[in-house]
């Protein structure tokens, strides 16, 4: 038995987003920009794809762009947004953010902005308080994940957005949501969200292609530019066969959003619940695991290593995600939202990451216990060797 607990980096696509796109590169391959029937049939597919998109999020379908994935996604919008800067300089963010965005604020910080960053709660979650009391009029953005993708703790967005819009109005608020949409509900009007980054293949998707959300009436710089594809926004051949994939996924995982999530926030309780009954040393990192994502669920496995556990479960053909990188011995590198939360580089070389989807069962949660009660002890004992 094969058993996947890593749709936290990526999802296998379904079947009929394997069609979709089948039929897109067999049939529909024409270049959409073309005036003749055939470039008409693969405009058809990017047009279905938009207005599935922003019906799902209840938005114009003139604010969905679509883009490579969300790093492209991220990096347009933090970019653009300080490409018309003028003297605003002040940017907040919260800590333990994907690199997509931290990695950019640190350019950005290279050019002369203030890069500021938000006090969390101790379950990892942006403290409310701290954006009142560290929003300025000359604060240029905003900037935080909805769902954090190592310890999937949900931050308080439609809170942040009120705050955000009444204490500077001005202020651009962007939303990295590669781990929530799709999975939870999102309002992009109703919580003031200004950008926001999405990504395909976390919902059984293809890999390639994202979307940025931009807000009615918000002008962003191009960051690439040529053909003027996109409406004259995102230069580049439209990825037809990814985009007809993105929203074939999209129709798929709001049929059911809720019993989706329900159904792995019940895999997930079975899951952390039988390994803690069952293995001494085993704790969750974060938030209870009632107040985060349904399918993300990261864990401390006391005096096993993740790197060497990781590839022990691969051996039962189990997979997960190790909490570590092995090549630094900077915890903040490491992992930069469980540094946030005060692990140092001991924990975090001990920390792991089980992520659901909707296609994971119940037999496969009890098939890792299984093989958990077998190996955490074995590598244990390794260990004090």
């Amino acid at each position: 038995m094969e058993i996947y607990f890593d749709n936290g980096a990526t999802t296998q696509p379904t079947e009929q987003v394997v069609q979709k796109m089948t039929e897109v590169l067999t049939e529909a391959y024409g270049n959409p920009s073309s005036l003749h029937r055939k470039g008409q049939e693969a405009e058809r597919y990017v047009v279905e794809a938009r207005k599935t998109i922003a019906e799902a999020l209840h938005v114009p379908v003139e604010t969905i762009y679509f883009t490579s994935g969300a790093t492209e996604s991220s990096n347009t919008a933090l970019l653009g947004v300080a490409a018309r800067a003028g003297k605003k300089r002040h940017i907040l963010a919260a800590k333990g953010e994907h690199p997509a965005t931290g990695d950019t604020l640190k350019r950005l910080a290279e050019q002369g902005f203030e890069i500021e960053y938000l006090d969390l709660d101790p379950c990892g979650r942006v403290r409310l308080e701290s954006l009142k009391e560290k929003i300025r009029p000359d604060t240029l953005l905003v900037t935080c994940m909805h769902v954090n993708n190592e310890t999937g703790i949900i931050h308080p967005i439609d809170q942040m957005g009120i705050v955000i819009h009444e204490a500077a109005p001005d202020c651009v608020f962007h939303v990295d949501a590669v781990q929530s949409f799709g999975k939870l509900p999102i309002d992009p009007v109703g919580w003031h969200i200004d950008l926001m980054s999405t990504s395909a293949h976390k919902i059984h998707g293809p890999k390639g292609i994202g979307f940025l959300y931009i807000r009615k009436g918000l002008y962003l710089p191009p960051l690439l530019t040529g053909g003027g594809q996109e409406r004259r926004f995102r230069s580049g051949t439209e990825n037809v066969p990814g985009i007809a994939g993105f929203g074939q996924a999209v129709k798929e995982a709001y049929e059911d959003m809720a019993g989706h999530a329900s159904h792995m926030q019940g895999l997930k309780a079975l899951l952390y619940q039988s390994l803690s009954e069952q293995i001494e040393g085993v704790s969750v990192n974060g938030a209870p695991i009632e107040e985060t994502a349904p399918h993300v669920l990261n864990l401390y496995i006391q005096d096993v290593r993740s790197e060497v556990l990781l590839h022990t479960l691969e051996d039962y053909g189990i997979y997960i995600s190790s909490g570590s990188a092995c090549a630094s011995n900077k915890p903040e590198e490491k992992s930069p939202a469980l540094s946030a939360l005060g692990l140092d580089a001991k924990a975090i070389d001990s920390s792991i990451r089980v992520s659901f989807s909707r296609y994971n069962t119940r037999e496969e949660v009890l098939e890792f216990v299984r093989v958990m009660t077998q190996v955490v002890p074995m590598l244990r004992r390794f260990k004090r060797r």
